[in-house]
């Protein structure tokens, strides 16, 4: 899941919409009113196996259409070359032992 999508706030997330089926991406578009569609050649790359760090987003590098869209939201993006990680299966978010949670996460809410 964590190739495919990525929650950055209470309300948005970064997704790649083919890797859901139909009941799946209307259930996100549900749950989570403002969703960022990632194009293919970036979810490739691993585009949403970010990295948030409160309005901050990790990427590997090559995703200049996601950090435009996450730039006008008003994130601020870091792009990392990454490639060789992601010749392993993973990329930013594989790299990381968060201790402090996800921030994004509906759980720290309740």
């Amino acid at each position: 899941l964590d190739t495919c999508f990525c929650p950055i706030s209470s309300d948005e997330a970064i997704y790649f919409p083919p890797a859901f089926d139909d009941y799946g991406r209307r259930v996100l578009k549900e749950l989570i009113p403002n969703l960022i569609e990632v194009a293919a050649a970036e979810a490739q790359s691993f585009a949403c196996n970010a990295v948030v760090i409160g309005k901050t987003v990790v990427t590997n590098a090559g995703c200049p259409q996601l950090h435009a869209a996450l730039s006008a939201r008003g994130y601020s993006t870091q792009a990392t070359p990454l490639s060789e990680f992601v010749k392993a299966g993973g990329s930013a978010k594989c790299l990381t032992l968060r201790l402090d949670g996800e921030e994004a996460a509906a759980w720290a809410k309740t």
